[in-house]
């Protein structure tokens, strides 16, 4: 605050005198928000090619592995050598050598990508192809872009499982969807470990809490996989959406732990806040966690409040998001900011179509209104690249959950991912029903 001189009145008027107590002690309601001049986006092929695979020795992924050929949530971070790690969640999976009905794609001379079923009637019908992996890991050679594709070992009908699971999972029918991650510097030496957030559901997709997988750099191998602990038994917030990292530097940095929570009409972000100044075992107790209220921080999760979609907010109170999104902070020519990139969840599920982008200045916001930077073409949609007139699909495609991934940002255009899907499960022989796009999106004077 500006100190005032001597020969300032000292006879301030009360109304002048008013109107400065509240810009100084105003809700941060209506702080600053931190604001960015954001274009519309548009679809970056060359992303769409990366990920548009067809099995093991076919394109970016070598022969001699299983290879990922689709999935969603697609989450990503940049690792210490350069090279970039993709996230997914439920994946399909080529085998190597080819396997009858595994994940690989077949595509004709017309560009259609198609998969052989592997359910019949009864249990599928019409036939389908289902995926045997609830999670997979991507990584991409910065120098050479060969992707090399991480998952569990093989069941007992030869498929790949997941890379992640949870302890007695195949017993319990639970399974783990990812989160976001994390790179951590572990000791004063600059060792380096990856963080992955682990989100448990079981068989009914009741959320079952929350778990941080640590992996060795630059090998990917799970070292251990620990349990978030202490949440409280009722809690509806699932945390591990997003991830924030503040500071530099072995014990100078504080981990912001975003989450969703559902009420009966939206979904709506929340956040967590622990210091990094020790192990793993200590970031996983949230009694070591403090939560966003909505005017600071509280020790007691009860009291976390909206960040997005509380109601009285004048930028965003009736707002809905995805159950996945990205907070980041980025650097511009003037400033920096912190965006959350989401997805318009006031739709009907099946009809989300709007990716937009919040900014604020600080991670706990206050957040602008949304800006709306794409709307995916993909929704409501029959048909898929390939088909032939008159050819459609038995139902229509529907998006959700983008990501941001600002690793790979160029001449100021920042690079997105929404997934697409299939509203009938026999669309999923279809291989481009079910994968990730991307766009680029335009920020004035972006680094």
């Amino acid at each position: 605050m500006k100190r005032f001189g001597r020969g300032f009145s000292a006879v301030m008027s009360a109304t002048l005198a008013a109107a400065l107590l509240q810009s100084i002690f105003a809700p941060t309601l209506y702080a600053q928000t931190c604001d960015l001049d954001l274009r519309t986006g548009t679809p970056d092929a060359g992303f769409d090619s990366i990920f548009t695979q067809d099995g093991p020795g076919l394109g970016l992924e070598p022969a001699g592995s299983a290879g990922w050929t689709g999935g969603d949530s697609t989450y990503s971070i940049e690792l210490p050598n350069g090279d970039t790690a993709f996230f997914f969640s439920d994946s399909y999976i080529g085998e190597f050598p080819r396997f009858p009905g595994d994940g690989s794609v077949t595509t004709d001379a017309n560009g259609l990508r198609t998969r052989e079923a592997n359910c019949f009637p009864p249990l599928c019908d019409p036939p389908t192809v289902l995926y045997r992996a609830h999670n997979s890991i991507v990584v991409r050679n910065k120098t050479t872009g060969i992707l090399t594709t991480f998952v569990g070992p093989k069941d007992v009908a030869g498929y790949s499982t997941s890379y992640f699971s949870p302890p007695a999972g195949l017993a319990t029918g639970r399974f783990f969807w990812m989160g976001d991650s994390t790179v951590v510097q572990v000791d004063s030496t600059g060792t380096k470990k990856l963080w992955v957030f682990l989100l448990e559901f079981d068989g009914s997709w009741a959320y079952q809490g929350t778990s941080i997988a640590q992996l060795a750099l630059p090998s990917m191998q799970i070292e251990t996989i620990q349990p978030v602990i202490n949440l409280p038994g009722s809690t509806n917030i699932n945390w591990g959406s997003a991830l924030l990292m503040d500071g530099t530097g072995f014990g100078n940095t504080t981990l912001y732990i975003y989450g969703m929570g559902r009420s009966a009409t939206q979904k709506r972000p929340y956040l967590a806040r622990t210091s990094m100044t020790s192990g793993l075992l200590d970031v996983a107790n949230t009694q070591n966690w403090t939560f966003w209220d909505g005017s600071g921080w509280n020790a007691d999760q009860a009291t976390a409040a909206p960040l997005i979609g509380r109601a009285g907010d004048p930028n965003n109170g009736a707002d809905s998001i995805s159950d996945e999104y990205s907070v980041k902070r980025l650097t511009t020519n003037s400033d920096s900011s912190i965006i959350l990139v989401g997805m318009d969840t006031t739709a009907v599920f099946g009809a989300w179509k709007d990716i937009t982008i919040y900014t604020a200045c600080q991670p706990q916001g206050p957040f602008s209104a949304k800006t709306v930077v794409y709307s995916t073409p993909e929704t409501g949609s029959n048909r898929v690249p390939g088909m032939l007139p008159g050819q459609t699909l038995a139902g229509n495609m529907f998006t959700y959950n983008p990501h941001v991934h600002p690793q790979f940002t160029t001449k100021g255009k920042l690079l997105i991912s929404y997934n697409s899907n299939a509203g009938k499960s026999q669309d999923l022989l279809f291989a481009d029903t079910y994968r990730p796009r991307f766009i680029r999106v335009p920020v004035k004077g972006l680094r």
